[in-house]
């Protein structure tokens, strides 16, 4: 098993990479690269805030659970793996996409009349 303070820093490396290669595709003249590290960035943050509740447990139930996780985030954004996820993924989104413009009109509605009580 790697040290957890050396898998930490190889994510924050990963991340820093991540961060210039993004820097580096907007600078581009292709949306090649824009589509592909915007999709790393919508998954890697669907992944982090889905492993932030995994993490509790996961770390002493599952071996090798710190280097499953810097895997796969190097699959993300190294390997193009959010190019080929995202597909897969993309149905999911779309239909938590329309559950929260539902949700997102409704509370829209309460603001608006909460604001004519107001006045």
């Amino acid at each position: 098993m790697i040290p957890a303070i050396i898998l930490s820093f190889a994510t924050h490396v990963l991340q820093l990479y991540a961060a210039l290669s993004s820097f580096r595709a907007l600078q581009s003249e292709s949306s090649v690269d824009d589509k592909q590290w915007l999709t790393f960035w919508l998954l890697f943050t669907v992944f982090e805030v889905g492993v932030s509740v995994l993490d509790i447990l996961a770390v002493y139930v599952v071996p090798f659970y710190g280097e499953i996780k810097f895997g796969f985030i190097l699959f993300l954004g190294v390997f193009g793996g959010a190019g080929q996820l995202y597909p897969v993924l993309e149905p999911i989104f779309l239909q938590a996409d329309k559950v929260a413009e539902k949700y997102e009109a409704l509370a829209k509605e309460e603001v608006d009349k909460l604001k004519k009580k107001a006045k």
